[in-house]
This record gives C-alpha cells, sequence and structure tokens, in this order.
C-alpha cells in the first residue's frame, strides 16, 4: 500500500523533499489604461476608487468561506533539476511534436486554494464539505484511503502534477504519456474510433484529443471514480471532466517547456469551470527512470505497520 503520499510526514515515495503551494497564480485583473492624451486619474483623497482600476472582487460564497477557513496546506519545495550537459539533445521543432522526456518544473501544491487568474475555487457547498472533510482528517493524522495510497492510477491532474519524469511516445492515432511515478499511464486518443469505449470504466479515464493549431486539445471523461486533483484532497466527481490545453513553448533562451492549462467542470462540486496552468520542463537527462516501488515492501523496516488511512465516509 502507499500510505505515505496521502498524509503529512507520509511522501517518502515522491522525490519531493516538502512540497509546496505551488506559486502559478497569475495576477487576478489588470488595470485599464486610460485613453492617449486623458490626464491621469487619481481618487481624491477619502473619495471614491478611480474609475482606471480593477473591479472589485465578488465577495465570498458561504462555501468559499468554509474553503477559506481551513488550516492552511503544508509548504515545502520540489528537488533541483540536474542540468542538461551541453550537446543534450533538444524537443523537435515541430510544434506539435511533443515526444520526449518532462518534468514538472515548479513546485507541487499541496492543495489549490486559487484559479490561474488568482480567484478563489468556485466551491458548492458539497465540494468545500468534502475538502473540509478530507483536510481535517489530514491534519488529525488519519488521512482517508485515495487512489495513491492503493497504487491505483490517482488521476490526470494529480499524476501530471508529481515533480517525477514522464515520457511523451507519439503516433498518428494516441499519445501516450508514461510516469515514473505509480508507472502511470494516459493514453490520449486522437482517433477514437479506432479504440471504442471500453465496458468498464478506467481510473484515469478515457482521453480524446485534437489539434487546434499547435495547441493539443484533450477531453478526459468516464473516471472510474471520483479522483483528488491535488495531495489534501481537492475533489472532482467520477462525472467530472478535465480539458487540458497542452502547447510546447521555445522562446529561444534554451529551457523549452510545456504548458498545460486545465479546466476543471463538475457542477456536483463547483458553480461553474474553472482553471489552472503548470509548465514542465524538457529534461532528457531524465528520460531512463528510476525504480519505483509504490507497494509496501514486505519486511522493510522502513515501512509502518500501520500506515494510518481510514476509509472516506460517503455522501
Amino acid at each position: 500500500m502507499r500510505a505515505d503520499i496521502a498524509g503529512l510526514g507520509r511522501l517518502k515515495g515522491l522525490v519531493l523533499t516538502g512540497a509546496a503551494a505551488l506559486s502559478v497564480v497569475a495576477a487576478g485583473a489588470f488595470a485599464q489604461t486610460p485613453p492617449p492624451g486623458a490626464p491621469p486619474q487619481s481618487a481624491p483623497e477619502g473619495g471614491p476608487p478611480s474609475q482606471f482600476g480593477p473591479p472589485p472582487p465578488p465577495p465570498l460564497t458561504e462555501a468559499q468561506k468554509l474553503a477559506a477557513s481551513l488550516p492552511p496546506p503544508m509548504p515545502g519545495g520540489m528537488p533541483p533539476l540536474p542540468p542538461e550537459p551541453p550537446g543534450a539533445p533538444k524537443p523537435a521543432s515541430d510544434p506539435r511534436d511533443l515526444q520526449g522526456a518532462w518534468v514538472h518544473d515548479q513546485n507541487l501544491e499541496f492543495r489549490m486554494q486559487n484559479d490561474m487568474y488568482g480567484r478563489p475555487i468556485p466551491y458548492t457547498m458539497e465540494g468545500a464539505e468534502v475538502l473540509a472533510r478530507r483536510v481535517r482528517s489530514l491534519n488529525a493524522g488519519k488521512p482517508f484511503i485515495n487512489a495513491s495510497s492503493k497504487c491505483r492510477p490517482p488521476g490526470v491532474e494529480w499524476q501530471r502534477d508529481l515533480n517525477m519524469p514522464f515520457q511523451i511516445f507519439q503516433s498518428k492515432d494516441w499519445i501516450e504519456f508514461i510516469f515514473e511515478e505509480y508507472h502511470g499511464r494516459w493514453r490520449v486518443l486522437m482517433n477514437p474510433d479506432s479504440a471504442p469505449a471500453p465496458a468498464a470504466r478506467d481510473y484515469m479515464g478515457r482521453s480524446v484529443g485534437h489539434w487546434d493549431g499547435s495547441t493539443l486539445v484533450v477531453e478526459t471523461t468516464d473516471m472510474k471514480q471520483g479522483v483528488y486533483l491535488d495531495t489534501d484532497g481537492t475533489p472532482l466527481s467520477h462525472d467530472g471532466k478535465i480539458t487540458s490545453r497542452i502547447r510546447k513553448v521555445d522562446n529561444g533562451d534554451g529551457h523549452p517547456f510545456l504548458e498545460i492549462v486545465s479546466t476543471f467542470e463538475d457542477p456536483r462540486y463547483y458553480t461553474h469551470p474553472w482553471s489552472v496552468v503548470r509548465t514542465f520542463g524538457w529534461t532528457p537527462s531524465l528520460a531512463v527512470f528510476h525504480e519505483y516501488n509504490c507497494e509496501e515492501q514486505i519486511g522493510d523496516p522502513s515501512t509502518p505497520p500501520d500506515p494510518g488511512l481510514i476509509p472516506e465516509p460517503q455522501d
């Protein structure tokens, strides 16, 4: 059983020495610029705000207040990435060729608290209550059993966010992401007619992709069970949908990366769709994976006999 990632102090399976709330949120809104030639606008002292400032954020809903009242997620960091030796291979110049080795090059976010624009996540009350239940149990030292603790595929978002490398392979009919962590595998069907829907749902769901210019757009649905979007348990139900917009970026600075914008749709847990953005650095030196043992190793003295996880109550 892979219990260590699910609770505080149980992260030995990650190559992370702690993890952090991710600093990937962009500015929430930008001030408008006055028209050319207009005099500078400023509010008189004690007067109303300038008409050119950003609008005030809407008040938090009761569900958002509940989420905001929870203890903050763990801080932490990420392991340093190995420097690429001189002459290391570069990604293909074709923007639609994503093949090669990549790794999440930002701090792991233990709990998503804002979307990519800095706005609070739009929880329904049910969604906020699920998160609160998981966080409180985790902080009490009794994290709930989840997919990762059973060495099962943890879902597209969590699998990608871990600071462990993955490789991408492509054909005209599919694009395959192979992960070091959990021996994960994410297959994107580019020709869904060549692979009829299975009789039973998969843990990672069914992912169908298409190209929008140089951006790969992937819709993931039909998950076998609800998933954690992060370690603390930001929820997505089994009927939720993840849309991933993946593009390869090369600014000419020698550090190409993938940008993945994930949009989550789940009326059960969220009032409207919301998105986060992640980046993944090109790391050909990590193309050969280290051995990864998720299963509990019998006789291993470093493996606790009681991992401390408990079943999650079902609504």
